[in-house]
């Protein structure tokens, strides 16, 4: 079966339904990436859970004093997947840096920086520059920016352009070989991916991750499991079945919901 023909995780184990509103089971979502990897969450649901219109599940936890928590929590996951599966949608083969040496801890200016940079590559690479990114401080205080890319790009000529980005600062740009060990697209996703830090309340609306170019998503794949069947072994044979990879992650969680992730 051709993967653009399905639409429901359902079409990969029989015990898997067409997903529901309500009911008593785990609520299914998964995606298969172009780099052949897949991944699936599962969150258990009672009937007195409901999955809202545009998105999430209704959420537990009302008491205020722990909501900041909770909610940057649940921001720090969403951008670390939404990263996570922009690397994997891209199948990056490499990585680059941009560093400067100057110490710049605005982190503002250092977008700004870092927005021209991506205008001058687009100007030279056209469609071939496509790019996702996050920013991270030193110890001295100071931003740089990793990134997970794919294809070819001259040195000089990233070098030559992040320096003109910087205006009368300076600075220096590292791009690893796709030739070096490991320098798979879920390797470099999780690299990317653990840079999206926990930020507190005063920096929650400050940007976390940056992609541009032509990444396409997969769309998300839905199903409904009935409570009582074993849930990791039906995912994992659902898996199976939808790639050839051998599975690598799983892991549980009982505190802000029951949920299953699996992914290979």
């Amino acid at each position: 079966m051709e993967n653009a023909q399905i639409q429901s995780l359902s079409a990969y184990h029989p015990l898997i339904t067409p997903g529901r509103d309500t009911g008593n089971g785990y609520y299914l979502s998964g995606r298969k990436f172009p780099s052949g990897d897949v991944e699936i969450s599962a969150v258990k649901l009672t009937h007195e859970d409901r999955l809202r219109r545009g998105g999430g599940a209704k959420r537990k936890n009302n008491n205020k004093s722990d909501m900041s928590e909770v909610v940057l929590n649940k921001s720090q996951w969403r951008a670390r997947k939404a990263v996570r599966h922009l690397c994997l949608s891209l199948q990056t083969d490499r990585l680059m840096t941009l560093t400067v040496r100057e110490n710049l801890t605005d982190i503002n200016k250092a977008w700004d920086c870092f927005k021209y940079f991506c205008k001058l590559m687009r100007w030279r690479y056209k469609d071939q520059w496509a790019y996702v990114a996050a920013p991270e401080f030193q110890k001295r205080g100071a931003v740089h920016f990793h990134l997970a890319i794919r294809g070819y790009f001259h040195a000089n000529t990233v070098r030559r352009f992040w320096n003109r980005a910087l205006g009368q600062m300076s600075g220096n740009i590292d791009i690893t070989s796709p030739r070096k060990r490991g320098q798979n697209p879920k390797r470099i996703a999780n690299y990317i991916s653990k840079y999206i830090t926990k930020q507190d309340s005063s920096e929650f609306n400050r940007r976390r991750y940056s992609s541009g170019g032509n990444i396409e998503v997969p769309a998300p794949l839905h199903g409904w499991l009935a409570l009582g069947v074993p849930a990791i072994s039906v995912i994992g044979d659902a898996m199976r079945e939808m790639t050839r990879k051998s599975l690598r992650e799983i892991w549980e969680s009982e505190g802000y919901f029951d949920i299953i992730f699996m992914s290979t």
